[in-house]
């Protein structure tokens, strides 16, 4: 039987969470700004190839026909994170999540460099990489986020893979679940803010749905540090009564505390849980690389950023994605969005032409609670510059549909076609 400790009023919750919190009047923080660069000479670098710096880049083409971009990434391919957890589900092939970085050369002239950064040279505006050192005019990051673990776990975290970095540890949590042929599951989500608020609940209705149509002798513990499902939460609590009862706890209020890898055993505020199967998600953070370069605070998690630019305290050196503090929530949408933000800012400080901005920015999630059915939610986002101001308005639809579903492949397949052509 499902259990839900706490009766927290979902408008109430939702409407207190990080999600939506950054609405309201936002604090100025001053920002110096550069000089005008001619078209043909600036250069510019996004280190990060997901979500936030492949659309910078296509954006940043599509506007400057004749500017140098270059993107930087450790990986040779894109994967995507939204659409994994229909893959782990078995119903979703991998490879329609990934594409080739290397054709957006030949189409785009959007070079690509196979490298991990080792380091960022602000005074001077050089990237370094394993092989070389790379100039900079304007420099885009976007390298999403890190576990925020101990490294005593780190061991725990290799063996069950937390998967929400793209590519390998889908794969090996993919074969885990394969492998899998019975027993009790650990699932946990971490306080938000973490990357895409709600794949861990769209993670745990699959993997029910996995179970229960292999009709395998299973239990599943879903351990929430939250009250309840941060969004969406009347939808993926129907789902969970409704569809997979008997299958599963949902225990909320609860954190992790410690792992007993000799054991099999999570340790938590609210009692030990033993398993044969573990999907921890743990806190996260700002990508480490933006640690090593100096733009996180003592004591930050994220990067302090300028609310509706995404510049940080250096000239022309924007954060974009899970790892700034922003109003938009940290999930692929919303760093495809800050991406074309920065791009046509970019585009102004180049030709000195202003650019029509948008007063309304909008984030769709969608999330699979069975095979064949899925909710989703919508929050727009209204900026006021004049007034400081940013107002947000969220709307869910937590009828279980197959209709939603179809939309929630075609919403994918848009914003692969737009990044990637």
């Amino acid at each position: 039987m499902l259990k839900n400790k706490l009766d927290v009023n979902r408008r109430q919750f939702l409407a207190s969470s990080a999600l939506i919190a950054a609405g309201s009047v936002i604090p100025e923080i001053s920002f110096a700004k550069e000089d005008i660069l001619p078209t043909k000479s600036a250069k510019v670098v996004i280190v990060g190839g997901g979500y936030g710096g492949v659309s910078a880049a296509r954006q940043l083409r599509k506007l400057n026909p004749d500017l140098s971009i270059t993107i930087i990434d450790k990986n040779p391919f894109f994967v995507s994170c939204p659409m994994s957890n229909l893959y782990l589900g078995d119903f979703y092939e991998f490879g329609n999540l990934c594409f080739p970085y290397q054709p957006l050369k030949a189409k785009y002239n959007i070079d690509f460099i196979n490298s991990k950064v080792l380091d960022v040279d602000l005074d001077k505006k050089v990237v370094i990489t394993q092989n070389e050192r790379i100039s900079y005019d304007f420099l885009i990051l976007s390298p999403g986020i890190s576990y925020d673990v101990d490294q005593s776990q780190k061991d725990f975290f290799i063996k069950y893979p937390p998967a929400f970095k793209p590519g390998g540890e889908h794969l090996y949590l993919k074969r885990l679940l394969e492998s899998f042929n019975g027993g009790d599951i650990v699932i946990s989500v971490p306080s938000y803010p973490y990357r895409c608020p709600p794949a861990p609940y769209e993670r745990a209705a699959l993997i029910l749905n996995y179970i229960t149509k292999r009709k395998l002798k299973a239990h599943l513990y879903f351990i929430d540090a939250n009250e309840r499902p941060i969004i969406n939460s009347e939808g993926f609590m129907k789902a969970y009564y409704k569809l997979y009862k008997g299958y599963a706890d949902y225990i909320t209020g609860v954190t992790v505390k410690e792992i007993d890898t000799t054991k099999n055993v999570v340790k938590t505020t609210n009692g030990d849980f033993r398993f044969d199967l573990a999907n921890i998600i743990p806190p996260m953070k700002a990508s480490r690389i933006i640690e090593k370069i100096g733009l996180l605070e003592k004591g930050q998690k994220w990067v302090e950023v300028d609310t509706f630019t995404f510049e940080t305290k250096v000239p022309n050196v924007f954060v974009i994605g899970d790892s700034a503090r922003s109003f938009l929530p940290k999930s692929g949408f919303g760093a495809n969005m800050q991406g074309k933000i920065v791009a046509n800012l970019i585009t102004e400080r180049i030709t000195g032409k202003k650019l029509k901005q948008e007063e309304l920015l909008m984030v769709l999630c969608y999330s699979m609670v069975s095979d064949k059915e899925a909710i989703m939610s919508e929050t727009s986002f209204k900026i006021d510059k004049t007034k400081n101001v940013i107002t947000p308005i969220h709307r869910e639809d937590n009828t279980r549909r197959e209709s939603t579903v179809k939309r929630y492949h075609e919403w994918a397949k848009g914003l692969w076609r737009e990044m990637f052509g």
